[in-house]
């Protein structure tokens, strides 16, 4: 098999770049429509499905929000404007091991939960309180978690029940019902995943 000589290969790979447009990538429109970023692409078509990860930081400019990771999916392409849709969302690892330390107790709850629009949704919630706690504390807390998630998802559309979840009001909310039953240090909704749009 014959070698390709290095520079050519490097000529060759430059010349592909050459060929490849830039697009700009904007949050959907619930997100405020921002850029949040710019994708290479020859095809136009190669650029959708492609997803974009971001924080709330970067979005909204608050720098208390650089530790929520957001995902965007590339849905729609019209000239250099890429267009996406909200995927999902997540805490960073070093944050919750932030909160996470020795002696406290973390309870975590996954349920899967429909909007009042359609959208089928994995919700992760989280709560760390202070110290040790009984096990029938913690399921206390996980059934209040539970019925807070479920009820905001009947309540709400998908565009609230996100920004509900990802700023953090959803945590606030879910913190002031479950520290009744125990002290607690933070309650987040750590993370969510679309799993299914409604059928148009």
């Amino acid at each position: 098999m014959p070698r390709i000589n290095p520079r050519k290969r490097a000529a060759a790979a430059k010349d592909k770049w050459k060929l490849k447009d830039w697009y700009i990538v904007y949050a959907p429109e619930f997100f405020g429509n921002v850029e949040i970023g710019l994708t290479p692409a020859a095809d136009p078509e190669k650029v959708k499905g492609r997803v974009i990860e971001t924080t709330l930081k970067d979005v909204t400019g608050d720098f208390t929000k650089g530790h929520v990771k957001l995902y965007f999916q590339i849905h729609d392409v019209k000239g250099q404007n890429a267009y996406t849709k909200f995927k999902g969302h997540k805490l960073s690892r070093s944050y919750i091991r932030s909160l996470v330390r020795r002696r406290t107790t973390r309870i975590d709850g996954i349920f899967n939960v429909t909007t009042k629009d359609g959208y089928r949704l994995r919700v992760m919630g989280m709560v760390i309180a202070i110290r040790r706690i009984q096990t029938s504390q913690e399921r206390a807390i996980r059934d209040i978690m539970e019925n807070i998630i479920r009820k905001k998802a009947e309540e709400l559309n998908f565009t609230e029940f996100i920004l509900e979840a990802v700023t953090g009001r959803m945590g606030a909310e879910l913190a002031r019902e479950a520290k009744k039953i125990y002290p607690l240090k933070r309650a987040e909704i750590r993370k969510i995943k679309v799993l299914a749009e409604p059928e148009a």
